[in-house]
C-alpha cells in the first residue's frame, strides 16, 4: 500500500488570523477523533494540494506532525467560492484496525451494448454505496461493469457487485445500482432540440464578426471568505 505522507507542524493561531498564513503559502488544518484532541496544524499549500489531486476520499493519509504520526482521512475541504483556492482542510484520525462506516462513489466502466441496440439509456440508480471496512481496505469508488447489459430492463443489483471480501456492503442486497430503461418521447425530442440548438449557435458564430473593442474583460473579484 502506497504511504501518502503529509508534514505538518502544530498551529497557534485560529480565527482571522490564519489570513497571514495563507499569504505565506501555509495552509490551516485540523485533526481530530480517534484517541487525541482536536489538533490545529499547519501545512504547506502547494503540497496538500498536490496529495489532495492524488487521493481519494478514504484514502488513507500520513501526518507527520514534528515527531509524531497520525494515520488520518480527509473528511472536509474548505475552498473559496470564487477561485476555488484551499482554504482549510479537516482530517479524522483513525487506527488500522478500526471499522469505519461511510460511503463509496459508483463508477461504470465499459459500454452497456443495449444502449446502441435499442436507442437505449443507463439509468443510475444508487450513486453512492455504503460500506463499512477497516481502514487499510476502504475502496475510494466501487466500479461496475456494464457490459453485459445487452437488453432493455437488464439491471445489477447490489448483490451484484464485485467487491473485496474485507468489504461489507450496507445497502438492502436487491436495491438496483443501475439499469437500461427506454428513452421516452420526450426525452428524445429534448435531444433532438439540443442538437438542434448547438448547430443554430455553430451556424451564429460563423455569421458574426466580433470586434475586439466591444468585448468586456471580466476579473474575478477578491474571494469573501469566512476565516476557521
Amino acid at each position: 500500500m502506497k504511504r501518502n505522507v503529509l508534514q505538518a507542524s502544530p498551529r497557534k493561531l485560529t480565527g482571522k488570523k490564519v489570513k497571514a498564513l495563507r499569504r505565506e503559502g501555509k495552509l490551516p488544518a485540523i485533526i481530530y477523533g480517534g484517541d487525541i484532541e482536536n489538533t490545529p496544524i499547519v501545512v504547506d499549500t502547494k503540497a496538500a494540494r498536490q496529495l489532495l489531486a492524488d487521493i481519494g476520499a478514504n484514502t488513507l493519509v500520513t501526518i507527520q506532525v514534528d515527531e509524531e504520526e497520525h494515520l488520518g482521512l480527509v473528511r472536509e475541504v474548505q475552498k473559496s467560492v470564487i477561485k476555488r483556492n484551499l482554504l482549510h482542510v479537516d482530517f479524522q484520525a483513525v487506527s488500522l484496525t478500526e471499522m469505519i462506516s461511510t460511503t463509496v462513489p459508483v463508477v461504470t466502466e465499459g459500454e452497456a451494448p443495449a444502449i446502441s441496440d435499442y436507442t437505449a439509456m443507463l439509468v443510475t440508480e444508487l450513486a453512492e454505496i455504503d460500506i463499512e471496512a477497516q481502514a487499510q481496505h476502504l475502496p475510494d469508488v466501487i466500479r461496475v461493469d456494464i457490459t453485459g447489459l445487452k437488453e432493455i430492463g437488464d439491471s445489477i443489483l447490489v448483490k451484484d457487485l464485485d467487491i473485496s471480501d474485507e468489504v461489507t456492503i450496507l445497502n438492502d442486497p436487491d436495491e438496483v445500482v443501475v439499469l437500461i430503461s427506454v428513452l421516452t418521447l420526450m426525452e428524445l425530442e429534448v435531444e433532438e432540440e439540443e442538437e438542434v440548438g448547438v448547430l443554430e449557435e455553430l451556424e451564429d458564430l460563423e455569421a458574426e464578426e466580433v470586434d475586439a473593442a466591444d468585448v468586456e474583460v471580466i476579473t474575478e473579484a477578491e474571494d469573501e471568505v469566512e476565516e476557521y
